[in-house]
């Protein structure tokens, strides 16, 4: 039986922006609105598209797995004793 343990949180926020062109938006404007060849413009476009490929393939993942995975149940207590009753052999005869 094979085990995967998969856990992924990714907690990055940037805030960045070219100071040659203060209003490039590489999600709105993609490669097309580089000027000039900008390497700090190409560096945003490139920042934006590996966050896009680490959403696709995270969403992949899940989408590939979730036939196999199975949601975890309690455990069944039932021959756990219970706390409203007093221990054996506790009662006065």
């Amino acid at each position: 039986m094979f085990q995967f343990n998969y856990k992924l949180k990714v907690a990055e926020r940037v805030k960045a922006k070219c100071e040659r062109h203060p209003r490039y938006n590489p999600e709105r404007d993609g490669r097309g609105g580089i000027k000039g060849g900008c390497s700090t413009c190409f560096s945003l476009f490139d920042l934006h598209q590996a966050r896009l490929s680490l959403d696709a393939a995270h969403r992949d993942f899940l989408r590939r797995a979730l036939p196999w995975t199975r949601v975890r149940q309690p455990r069944n207590r039932s021959n756990a004793p219970r706390q409203n009753d007093p221990p054996f052999g506790s009662q006065p005869l």
